[in-house]
């Protein structure tokens, strides 16, 4: 990473998460998440203010964690997984 960048990210107060070994899907998930952000709320508009883009990125989280079918979860959104996770997890735990 680029020392500007990293000094940035200690400034924010946020920690780099890097790819695992053998495993470059770990970073394609997330890049394809910021390739649809891009596409479906940033490209071809125009934001006022940052205040704006907050709410427009916060509509797109929001309605992807609810409704995005993803494939790798079984066709199950983020929030339906996570909700099978935590029923298993704790379901084992009792």
């Amino acid at each position: 990473m680029a020392d500007v960048f990293q000094k940035q990210m200690r400034f924010w107060g946020v920690a780099p998460s890097y790819a695992f070994v053998a495993e470059p899907e770990t970073n394609g998930v997330i890049e394809r998440l910021f390739r649809k952000l891009k596409e479906q709320v940033i490209h071809g508009r125009i934001f006022q203010t940052i205040d704006d883009v907050r709410i427009a990125v916060r509509a797109f989280v929001a309605r992807y964690n609810a409704e995005w079918l993803v494939e790798k979860n079984g066709f199950r959104s983020p929030d339906g997984m996570r909700a099978a996770w935590r029923e298993e997890t704790f379901r084992h735990a009792a």
